[in-house]
């Protein structure tokens, strides 16, 4: 008698988009973990550093070939990778999530898309579509509105904050572009994923050293503690997930990742923390949803 054994394969665009919703829920988790951990007192480039550190090596110790990470040709594709899509967005992030919220910071990851897809056009990495330059240009607008709401919600809100988030979008976005063009040969996204998250720690512990930033204040509780391994830990899937969906699709549809974390953004804002949005908050990210999905279906990602 033979038995025979069916195998469940997905199909290639569920996979894209499996991976896209389950990286935009991780991304909002980190946030509000983030906002737990900074507002007991620790400085957000010191939680950053131990989020980094954790998750790399994490997936240092996972992967199959761990010298494949200390090549020398894939130092420069680490650090500017890291800087650009890890260390200093997450280090915005953290910091502003304390002064704005977990909702708004989140949906400043929402604004790669626009900023992407003007920069893989300019490089011929994408061709010219006003279909989704006007969808996408939807998503920036509604965001837009979205930011000067909440402005308008929050007394004593520092417009500083606000200029700040705005790194955050053009960090990814340069990040998108780079990591897409300059993608190793014949390297796992396990390896890379490991790799981009150590050249971060270390460049945030370079930038504790210089600001007098202690990395681990004498204060820090056992709850603190466990809060920076899961944190740690969940980074590790994150970024393992993100460069698996950069892996198979284009930077503009990886782009849009911060969307989907900017809506889990605000439903976490509400159940976890007890923030409150106005109605107009959240028609603005329905908005942003659907100028989002204009310009994803002017232009499908490519598979590999």
């Amino acid at each position: 008698m033979i038995a025979a054994t069916s195998r469940l394969i997905l199909p290639p665009q569920a996979i894209l988009w499996g991976l896209l919703l389950v990286n935009g829920f991780l991304i909002a988790l980190m946030l509000a973990l983030a906002k737990t951990a900074t507002s007991q007192g620790l400085p957000a480039v010191s939680y950053a550093f131990w989020q980094t550190l954790i998750a790399g090596l994490v997936l240092l110790l996972c992967s199959g070939n761990r010298l494949t990470v200390f090549q020398p040709r894939l130092a420069r594709y680490f650090l500017i990778s890291g800087l650009t899509g890890i260390a200093v967005p997450n280090a915005i992030a953290f910091y502003l999530v304390t002064k704005l919220g977990s909702g708004y910071t989140g949906i400043m990851y929402a604004l790669p898309p626009i900023f992407t897809f003007l920069l893989a056009t300019s490089l011929g990495l994408e061709q010219r579509n006003w279909v989704r330059l006007a969808g996408l240009s939807i998503a920036v607008i509604a965001c837009t509105w979205i930011v000067v709401q909440r402005h308008a919600e929050i007394s004593n809100a520092n417009l500083l904050w606000f200029a700040m988030g705005l790194i955050i979008p053009a960090m990814l976005s340069i990040g998108n572009v780079y990591r897409s063009v300059a993608w190793p040969e014949n390297t796992k996204p396990m390896v890379l994923a490991a790799g981009t998250l150590l050249a971060s720690s270390l460049a945030l512990a370079l930038f504790a050293v210089f600001s007098n930033t202690h990395l681990l204040p004498l204060a820090t509780h056992h709850q603190l503690l466990g809060i920076l391994l899961l944190q740690g830990l969940l980074t590790a899937v994150t970024y393992l997930c993100a460069f698996e969906l950069q892996r198979r699709s284009n930077p503009v549809f990886f782009s849009q990742l911060g969307a989907v974390a900017a809506v889990f953004g605000l439903l976490i804002g509400v159940v976890w923390f007890k923030e409150h949005y106005s109605l107009t908050i959240w028609l603005g990210a329905v908005v942003v949803m659907i100028g989002l999905r204009i310009g994803n279906r002017a232009a499908e990602p490519s598979q590999s």
